[in-house]
């Protein structure tokens, strides 16, 4: 019979593999968490992120549907709610999981793998495309302010270098792209809550706006509306970033809180602003006058 000498000690005894002790175990899984370095302010900024994509996609949707962009909104803008509220149940389950929905997604369908790895892959593939989106839109916001003025816009230079300072900040550490975030993000997403609420008052007190309402609506189609709904679902879906960095912030309960905030802020902020672009937004240039 054959002898397995992995176990055998010198003595000529044989003994079975040693276990880990559940100390050991406890050890082990200690080590690789990650660090909780992030404070709740921090990772506030993550979760406002999403808020921010409603000056991206709102113009361009609004030159292409006129009135009709707020019907786009509406279906997407529910989903987002009720996508922030579920996304921090789930954190509250799982606390020390980082990366957010895409593993929560792994988690509950672990019965189904493939399924699981197929809708992770996707989540991860949608977001690889924001910092090249995002340099276009701050490239195109440049050249239309330059253009008046008669200088001339280095396009690709602009495109390149947006491209880069995302991922070098992005590779300094995760709370260097945080406070990078709350220190931009925060305060961009006072002004356009300040613009949403006062533009609303306005449209419906002021003797000089155009009024609250418009006199008709232009006929949707379904292919405009699935066009545009595939490109408007990214912003308020967007705004479960901060589940991300549970795992990284100190208080993850005072992060997840951020969820709940953003929900509520998702229809003043994207309804209201699309309210007021409807309105406002008259150029002939839009192809479609708004009366």
């Amino acid at each position: 019979m054959a002898t397995d000498i992995r176990h055998q000690p010198e003595n000529g005894y044989y003994s079975e593999p040693t276990q880990p002790s559940p100390t050991e175990n406890l050890s082990r899984r200690s080590l690789m968490r990650l660090p909780r370095t992030l404070s709740p302010l921090e990772t506030w900024g993550f979760g406002m992120t999403g808020l921010i994509a409603a000056v991206a996609i709102g113009p361009s949707m609004h030159v292409a549907l006129g009135p009709n962009a707020f019907l786009v909104w509406l279906p997407t803008v529910l989903m987002g709610v009720m996508l922030n509220l579920q996304v921090k149940r789930l954190g509250e389950q799982w606390p020390e999981m980082s990366g957010g929905t895409p593993n929560y997604i792994t988690r509950l369908l672990s019965n189904f793998p493939l399924l699981g790895r197929y809708a992770a892959i996707a989540y991860f593939l949608a977001w690889a495309v924001y910092p090249s989106v995002n340099a276009i839109i701050l490239t195109e916001l440049i050249k239309a302010n330059l253009e008046p003025l008669a200088i001339a816009c280095p396009e690709t230079l602009l495109r390149i270098g947006f491209t880069l300072i995302a991922y070098i900040v992005a590779f300094s550490g995760s709370r260097a792209l945080a406070i990078l975030h709350a220190f931009f993000i925060i305060p961009a997403m006072g002004f356009l809550l300040v613009f949403s609420i006062q533009g609303m008052g306005w449209l419906a007190f002021s003797p000089d706006s155009p009024g609250l309402f418009p006199s008709s609506w232009p006929t949707l189609t379904f292919i405009d509306w699935a066009k545009w709904s595939f490109f408007a679902i990214y912003g308020p879906c967007a705004c479960e970033t901060a589940s991300s960095f549970v795992a990284d912030s100190r208080l993850p309960r005072e992060t997840l809180r951020v969820l709940s905030l953003t929900a509520w802020l998702i229809p003043p902020v994207y309804l209201g602003s699309s309210w007021i672009l409807m309105r406002l937004a008259t150029s002939p240039e839009t192809g479609r006058r708004l009366v």
